[in-house]
């Protein structure tokens, strides 16, 4: 037992920077063609996941890749990769983070392909529970990857890392790989499988254990609806994802399970569940298809490295990945990506169909090898099998150790949430403050996080309602987080996340919801989009003080389409035309006031602008229907986002009233309760270019 212990434990530190780096660099990559809403060439970085073509040019080659000190060599690139957080330009870190992954994929080929079947079942099984711990540190770090989170954790696994790799130094038995067996598995098993075949099947599993198993928050928000009945929230049903995953590895024991025809029908009939039946129906599906992707991906990777051409392997295996992560930016923003268009647009179902079809119609229908290095069998029969078993009870047990530990994260988290109502903090219960911003993904100007930052900025506005916008980074390509998860907790606020992840509009037109207040009803919409990419909105109705206040929040399209926003502006007018109960729009309209979608919101919707006399603004609006308003203010980004903070103040009214039309800029003769939070400064006249977060744009203002 002790012999496997020590390995398996730095195996697992490996594999957990494995993933940790894979889950990096999509959002880095991304940075760029989110800021110029266009392709930049930076793109081409996903290449590093090729860097297994090296293997491809001899038997040599292969020979010098896999001995000791060469693979040592790229666990340190591994770590440069880790360390890219502390960079000093977003150029710079994503040229780190590219190498460190471009020397993960070369180190997990050399150490899946080479060694003896002891080395190689450890490799595997390191790699899987370094898998299985990132989900389960996720949940102590409310869906965020540690290794990105913050300076401090960074630092922490890099030190772990360093410690692992010096470790492996001290312990290492020999300096080459035995070739003898890996020899003898060639010319046996050449003409076996197909590498296109078990390629693409592995590629497609690696696809969805980063997309929809990559977090555990990602299946339940993959069914997420309104108020009343929003379905599972991730905090605490994403403990059934963690266990589904488990129990997929547990079944892998039994090699059949993922070759049986009736496991491949339960499979696809889970998937179709997840991404077109309601709710909990939805969420059940889910939890059954992550313990089918879990089930299966042992036998794949065993199918995987009984071929003989590991580059070719690998190269063939990533291919498939990356084909499947851009299918879902394809699926979603092919209105700024090229190949789009009609091809995949909304049909983010026929991109996770497709990849279960490369699954297990093609490689799980092949016949199981004779030389078994991953699978462990319940039964040992052979001299090596009955050598090896200990590692299987290893196994078993640091499983379920790093599932509970995850499981007492939910429990830890839930009794620190703060959840308060706000009439417990209001001093007036009747004058409650609102914002809109466009959020940019959790993620800053230069491409770092941003979350934490982000909460204490929103707490400093003492907001009682937050609209957030561009708030959805649960895609592979924006780090798999649960931002609404993460704020709500943070800022002990009620959040409506919407429309769900499945409903294919991506990130940037994503609505979220935080509010001191409880959240009586919403419905989520997807809006008119003939032309572009689908825009979303949230209509809800929120207790505030016992008084019924609808908000109705969105992100219009792009400014090209111009068909989407006449569409899109005429269903939004309806939903505010048809509120009962005193209203606030809070809206990214694209369009500049006075402008035509501006004038159906105003004249249709019957609503007024907050402030008629800003005529500065084009994309962010604040407009009520039947509440008094008493002040307006902006706020600059200070790097934080693309887009300012537009802040509201109101006060319901009770029977008839009258409106404040009457502007200062002048807090002197205001109450205290009704003025803006002065760490933001004084009035401010035009842009605000200094450092930090302070009023701009002739504001703040106040009505009396």
């Amino acid at each position: 037992t002790d012999s496997f212990l020590v390995p398996l434990a730095c195996e697992c530190v490996i594999g957990y920077t494995f993933w940790s780096l894979v889950h990096g660099l999509g959002p880095m990559i991304w940075f760029y063609p989110l800021n110029e809403l266009d392709i930049t060439g930076y793109e081409l970085f996903v290449l590093v996941a090729f860097s297994p073509i090296l293997f491809l040019l001899g038997e040599n080659t292969q020979k010098f890749l896999s001995r000791t000190p060469v693979v040592n060599f790229f666990m340190l690139l591994m770590l440069v990769g880790a360390a890219s957080f502390h960079a000093s330009s977003t150029l710079s870190r994503l040229i780190s983070l590219s190498i460190g992954v471009g020397a993960a994929f070369i180190v997990q080929t050399v150490t899946w392909w080479s060694g003896t079947q002891k080395e190689r079942r450890i490799h595997f099984w390191g790699y899987t529970l370094g898998f299985v711990a990132l989900l389960a540190s996720r949940i102590w770090y409310v869906s965020m990857t540690p290794l990105w989170n913050d300076h401090k954790s960074n630092k922490v696994i890099v030190s772990l890392f360093t410690a692992t790799i010096a470790a492996k130094l001290i312990f290492q038995q020999s300096e080459d790989a035995p070739q003898e067996e890996k020899q003898k598995k060639t010319k046996k098993d050449k003409s076996t499988y197909s590498p296109l075949v078990v390629s693409l099947g592995y590629g497609a599993v690696f696809f969805f254990l980063h997309a929809l198993l990559g977090e555990v928050s990602i299946i339940p928000r993959y069914t997420v609806s309104g108020f009343p009945n929003t379905g599972p929230m991730p905090n605490p049903w994403g403990g059934l994802v963690l266990l589904g995953i488990t129990l997929g590895l547990l079944l892998s024991f039994y090699t059949s399970i993922a070759s049986q025809w009736m496991w491949s029908v339960i499979g696809f009939a889970s998937g179709m569940g997840l991404m077109f039946l309601p709710t909990w129906s939805a969420f059940a599906c889910g939890i059954v298809l992550s313990i089918y992707i879990a089930s299966v991906f042992p036998t794949l990777s065993e199918k995987l490295v009984n071929l003989p051409n590991p580059g070719l392997c690998m190269l063939i295996a990533n291919a498939t990945y990356l084909i499947g992560v851009f299918g879902m930016v394809w699926c979603t923003a092919y209105n700024f990506v090229p190949f789009g268009g009609e091809l995949a647009r909304e049909r983010t179902y026929v991109i996770i169909g497709e990849e279960y079809d490369v699954t297990h119609k093609l490689s799980l229908s092949l016949p199981m090898p004779e030389k078994k290095y991953y699978l462990m069998l319940p039964r040992q029969t052979t001299p090596q099998q009955v050598a090896d078993a200990p590692l299987g009870d290893i196994v078993r047990k640091c499983l379920f150790a790093i599932v509970l530990m995850g499981l007492v994260g939910f429990e830890y988290r839930r009794l620190f949430m703060q959840t308060y109502e706000g009439t417990k903090l209001k001093v007036m219960p009747r004058n409650f403050p609102h914002l809109i911003w466009t959020f940019h993904f959790g993620y800053d100007n230069r491409g770092w996080p941003s979350l934490d930052r982000a909460a204490e900025l929103l707490s400093n506005t003492g907001a009682d309602v937050i609209t957030l916008l561009e708030s959805d980074a649960s895609k592979p390509y924006l780090g798999n987080n649960d931002i609404a998860m993460w704020l709500g907790e943070k800022l002990g606020m009620y959040s409506d996340f919407g429309p769900s992840t499945r409903d294919h509009t991506w990130g940037s037109l994503r609505n979220l919801i935080l509010s001191k207040y409880p959240i009586v009803n919403s419905t989520h919409h997807l809006l008119p989009s003939p032309e572009g990419e689908l825009a979303p909105a949230i209509s809800t109705t929120i207790n505030i003080s016992g008084s019924m206040v609808d908000f109705v929040v969105t992100h219009m399209g792009n400014d090209r389409d111009d068909l989407d926003r006449r569409q899109q502006a005429a269903k939004l007018s309806q939903l505010c035309s048809e509120s009962r109960n005193p209203v606030v729009f809070l809206g990214y309209v694209t369009s500049s006031p006075g402008s035509r979608d501006y004038n159906k919101l105003t004249r249709d919707g019957r609503m007024k602008d907050i402030d008629p006399t800003d005529r500065d603004r084009w994309c962010e609006y604040i407009m009520y229907r039947d509440l008094i308003k008493l002040g307006y203010a902006r706020i600059s980004h200070g790097g934080l986002s693309d887009t300012e903070l537009q802040m509201g103040r109101w006060r319901i009214p009770q029977g008839e009233h009258t409106d404040n039309f009457k502007l200062t800029t002048s807090d002197d003769k205001i109450p205290q309760s009704i003025r803006f939070n002065t760490v933001f400064g004084s009035h401010y006249v035009g842009h605000w270019y200094g450092g930090g977060h302070h009023f701009h744009m002739s504001t703040p203002k106040y009505f009396v």
